[in-house]
């Protein structure tokens, strides 16, 4: 019954702990960076690092979800579709304001990091309806 329970949770506590450092890994190398001139070889090495973390990120999230039991993955599915609407709305609603004189944000660091807040909000949703 133990292994049961296991396998219908949907992320364990050191899963989402390695997501958020991740997700942090990625918004501070995109920090680090704009402290280097474009082209320098540590914001080259930096935008690297964005890089492999953004893989990381992507790899452990569909690994885990191929191992989850078709009630988690519909949960899943859900909150992926939240998390996706939800990006679109606010990056194009913000690039809108930015063409209308509101600060640019540099999306490129941003959209991971949105994605996964919206992906956990969503998951969180989507789980209460099932619990």
């Amino acid at each position: 019954m133990r292994e049961r329970e296991t396998s219908s949770r949907c992320y364990s506590p050191q899963v989402i702990a390695a997501l958020l450092v991740l997700a942090a890994v990625i918004i501070a190398a995109g920090w680090a960076g704009k402290g280097f001139e474009k082209g320098s070889a540590p914001r080259i090495a930096l935008a690297a690092v964005q890089s492999l973390a953004t893989a990381v990120l992507i790899f452990m999230s569909t690994w885990n979800l191929r191992r989850l039991d078709e009630l988690q993955q519909r949960i899943q599915l859900q909150a992926l579709a939240i998390a996706f609407a939800g990006t679109g709305i606010i990056v194009m609603g913000y690039r809108w304001l930015e063409m209308a004189g509101l600060p640019v944000v540099d999306w490129g660091t941003f959209t991971w990091p949105l994605m996964s807040f919206l992906w956990a909000a969503g998951f969180l949703y989507s789980n209460r309806r099932y619990s």
